[in-house]
């Protein structure tokens, strides 16, 4: 009887510290969300006055709902890599918005991407850069959807006019990499200085502490 007493105890006490860990996960991501969100809208508001000393760009096109192994939320995995790179480069932001928004549901977005990749789809972009001509380098960030870039950023790539720019890519994905996207977008920009040593980070890595740092010891990397 006592032998059980004390194994009764020590689950509980396990119990309750897996559910303390589990809470302070929570919070940090909770409090790496907030932060996230607040660098970028701050950066589109101030998005029509390019930084004089290093004319960067940070555009982005990331969904918010539910995300393979990283649940609901608000921010999306891109939009996490984004502000790492908006907060410590300074740099003003732009975020690639759909007309059409995709579902929270993630299987139900599966399915409306494959659909667009199907069609060689150019979803329509519901919002304008400002002052685009006025960067010099751009910083153009996505998901992996199915292998590829999401239809979108053909949108945004095709519409928009790059000439003489330094594009520099990055995405997150769950297992592709880069799924040689970064070729693509060299391929497409033909005008343009593309540097194809992007930065490729997992959705749930983008998200922790480990992914902020990660994402500025590329820029380092880069010379910022």
């Amino acid at each position: 009887m006592k032998k059980t007493f004390i194994e009764i105890c020590i689950f509980i006490l396990v119990l309750v510290l897996i559910i303390s860990v589990i809470s302070i996960v929570n919070d940090k991501e909770s409090t790496n969300e907030n932060a996230a969100k607040d660098v970028l809208d701050d950066a589109e508001n101030n998005s029509n006055l390019p930084n004089e000393d290093n004319k960067i760009l940070v555009a982005y096109f990331s969904r918010p709902g539910g995300n393979y192994n990283v649940g609901n939320v608000e921010i999306g995995n891109t939009a996490m890599m984004a502000a790492y790179i908006v907060e410590y480069l300074d740099s003003s932001s732009f975020e690639i918005l759909p007309v059409n928004a995709y579902s929270q549901d993630y299987s139900t977005a599966l399915e409306e991407a494959s659909k667009e990749k199907e069609q060689t789809a150019r979803p329509a972009i519901k919002n304008e850069p400002t002052n685009l001509e006025s960067y010099d380098t751009i910083f153009i960030g996505y998901p992996i959807w199915h292998g590829d870039l999401p239809m979108i950023m053909y949108t945004f790539l095709e519409n928009y006019n790059f000439d003489g720019k330094k594009i520099i890519p990055f995405n997150t994905h769950e297992g592709s990499g880069s799924a040689g996207t970064f070729e693509t977008i060299k391929n497409k920009l033909v005008n343009s200085t593309v540097n194809t040593n992007g930065l490729s980070l997992k959705g749930s890595i983008a998200r922790t502490e480990e992914g902020k740092e990660e994402t500025i010891k590329w820029l380092k990397s880069l010379g910022y």
